[in-house]
């Protein structure tokens, strides 16, 4: 349970949920409905995945590195 809880916090895993909730829930339907078979969600679990792989991570923002001061 606390991997899943650590993985749900993840940033890219947020990103995942977000931008693949359709095919994600098509295929936890598939699995829902086919407990005794779940090789028949083969192909919902694939385009799960294809999605899944087409989110980019967001970039962290941009850090500033301070300059020195010019000598007086």
């Amino acid at each position: 349970m606390s991997i899943a809880r650590c993985t749900s916090n993840h940033p890219v895993i947020r990103q995942i949920r977000q931008a693949c909730a359709e095919p994600f829930e098509a295929f936890e339907a598939c699995l829902r409905q086919n407990e005794a078979a779940t090789g028949n969600c083969a192909g919902q679990m694939r385009r799960f995945l294809q999605c899944a792989e087409q989110v980019q991570p967001a970039s962290p923002p941009a850090t500033v590195q301070a300059q020195p001061l010019p000598a007086s």
